[in-house]
């Protein structure tokens, strides 16, 4: 069985994006697993290389090749000519937010068209891309537009828990506007559904966590618990899914105990993600549910004040290469 080609998009030209895939796809032992595609700048990567000192080529294609794949040769296809010299650390102007518009784009209509098989994204600038005038907040909600998918929720994998955000990129105060049942209820029926695709789980046990301090404490400090949260849990658990909670997150992740549930579902993004990232930002990956095709992510973001000093550590986005490749074969049909 040939192995999968994953496409890899740049994400922010001033950004760390560069200069993690160029060291990721200068390492041998990824190619025995995938076959790499670079959606990006060629003088940006080019930059990356020579900044690394490393002793690697990019060839520009039009089309996705079969074979010829290894660490000293990276296939790009090239959607931007930006200056190098003229790009700020930090600073993505408008061209810049364009481009990161534009890979992902076209690294969509590729693996819809069949010529890769999953997409593995780097980090953006969300107000660069805003100032590009798009007005998505985040590559979730994006790929949801691009494939018309509904629901779609962002799960972390990391070496000891897997988290599901019940909601994306919102600010705090419009959370418990996005708490309803019959949301909820899509949201436990997608990752009952993911969970066995993806991890060979018949029946997935799924913790919830509550939205409010301590659950809600009956009422007391919130509604959102008493309201939509259980009464989805028990209508999921009237449809055959093992589901649990609500749990308060305050005191239900245990570095010390082994996990109890095979995935966790959290209200918002930070009461997720600060678990997670406590492990290490290169522990966890980003895998995208409810696609017509398997995206993963690194788990971190643009890093500006490390870009150009050597610093910045790839296994995250090796992390994600690999799960990509891995979860390929349970890809749907487009």
């Amino acid at each position: 069985m040939s192995l999968p080609k994953i496409g890899v998009t740049m994400g922010d030209p001033t950004g760390i994006g560069p200069e993690i895939i160029v060291k990721v796809l200068s390492q041998k032992e990824l190619y025995k697993v995938c076959r790499p595609i670079v959606f990006g700048d060629e003088k940006v990567l080019l930059r990356a290389i020579q900044k690394e000192g490393l002793p690697v080529k990019v060839e520009v294609i039009k089309d996705i090749p079969e074979g010829g794949y290894g660490p000293q040769r990276i296939f790009l296809v090239a959607l931007t000519k930006l200056d190098p010299e003229t790009l700020q650390t930090g600073r993505p102007d408008r061209q810049c937010g364009e481009g990161m518009i534009r890979y992902i784009v076209e690294a969509v209509r590729k693996v819809r068209e069949g010529f890769i098989h999953g997409i593995t994204t780097c980090p953006i600038s969300k107000q660069a891309i805003h100032e590009a005038g798009y007005s998505f907040s985040g590559h979730t909600e994006l790929l949801a537009h691009l494939t018309h998918s509904s629901p779609v929720a962002m799960m972390f994998i990391g070496s000891k828990w897997k988290v599901v955000l019940a909601t994306t990129h919102l600010p705090l105060g419009d959370v418990p506007k996005w708490v309803r049942k019959d949301r909820l209820l899509s949201i436990f029926l997608l990752t009952h559904n993911e969970m066995k695709k993806y991890f060979n789980l018949l029946k997935p046990k799924i913790a919830v966590l509550g939205l409010n301090p301590h659950g809600g404490e009956g009422g007391l400090l919130g509604k959102e618990e008493e309201l939509e949260i259980i009464p989805a849990i028990l209508e999921a658990k009237s449809q055959g899914m093992d589901v649990e909670g609500p749990f308060p997150a305050d005191s239900f992740f245990n570095l010390h105990l082994p996990p109890s549930f095979d995935v966790i579902i959290a209200m918002y993004h930070d009461q997720g993600l600060i678990p997670m990232k406590i492990l290490g930002l290169d522990d966890s990956v980003h895998l995208t549910l409810g696609l017509p095709f398997v995206r993963t992510s690194v788990a971190h973001g643009t890093a500006y004040n490390i870009v150009g000093k050597g610093l910045a550590n790839p296994k995250s986005l090796e992390k994600a290469l690999l799960t990509a490749a891995n979860l390929s074969k349970f890809k749907k049909d487009l």
